[in-house]
C-alpha cells in the first residue's frame, strides 16, 4: 500500500496527529483495514446501511478529493456494528468518476464493507490520515447523531482519501465510545 499526503487548506480543520484521543488511539491509527480489525475484535460484525443518495457534497470535503462542489456525489452513510452494538459511523464519498473500472461496484455495496472492497486492491494508495475530535456543531456529528440518538459528548473521527490510478474516494469514521469496549474474541 503506498502513502501520500496531499491535502490543501481549508477552514474545517484537522490534526495530521490524533494529540489527546488517549484511548482512541489505537483505533485512530490503525492503517490497515478497519474492517478486518473490528471482525477480529467481535463475534459477529455488521454493516447497517443508512443511506445512499446523489447529492453535492460540503465544500470542505469536495476540495479534498479534488472535486467540483457543484457536482453531485454519491454519499454513503453506515453503522458498523460489533455484536449488534454501534461501535463506528461511517460517512464516504464517491464521486461518479471513482466508480468506474476496477471500482464500479462500489456505488452497489448495500451491507458490505467499503473498506474491504478498498483494500482488496494491492493498486489501492491510502492518503495519509486526518484527525478530528467532533464536537455537536459539526456536520458529521449531527448527521451521525440523526442515526445514532443515543451520542453523547464529542467523538473522535479520522479521514483519509484513498486512489486507484486517477480515482478518489473519501472515507471518514466516527470512532463511538462503545468502540471502546471492544476485546480480542477468541474461539
Amino acid at each position: 500500500m503506498k502513502v501520500f499526503a496531499h491535502f490543501p487548506q481549508m477552514r474545517d480543520r484537522w490534526l495530521k496527529q490524533a494529540v489527546g484521543s488517549r484511548h482512541y488511539r489505537p483505533w485512530l491509527a490503525e492503517r490497515g483495514s478497519l474492517t478486518l480489525r473490528l471482525q477480529q475484535h467481535s463475534r459477529q460484525f455488521a454493516v447497517q446501511p443508512l443511506r445512499l443518495a446523489r447529492k453535492k457534497p460540503p465544500f470542505a470535503e469536495a476540495q479534498l478529493l479534488q472535486a467540483l462542489p457543484r457536482r453531485h456525489t454519491l454519499l454513503r452513510d453506515v453503522i458498523l456494528r460489533c455484536d449488534g452494538e454501534a461501535v463506528v459511523f461511517a460517512h464516504s464519498l464517491l464521486p461518479k468518476q471513482a466508480m468506474r473500472g476496477a471500482w464500479r461496484g462500489l456505488g452497489h455495496l448495500g451491507a458490505h464493507s467499503l473498506g474491504s472492497a478498498l483494500f482488496a486492491d494491492p493498486r489501492m494508495c491510502r492518503g495519509a490520515l486526518q484527525y478530528k475530535k467532533l464536537s455537536s456543531r459539526h456536520f458529521l456529528y449531527r448527521l451521525a447523531a440523526a442515526y445514532i440518538p443515543s451520542i453523547r459528548g464529542p467523538v473522535w473521527a479520522r479521514r483519509s482519501v484513498f486512489r486507484l490510478e486517477k480515482k478518489a474516494v473519501l472515507v471518514t469514521e466516527l470512532f463511538l465510545p462503545a468502540v471502546l469496549k471492544l476485546r480480542v474474541v477468541t474461539e
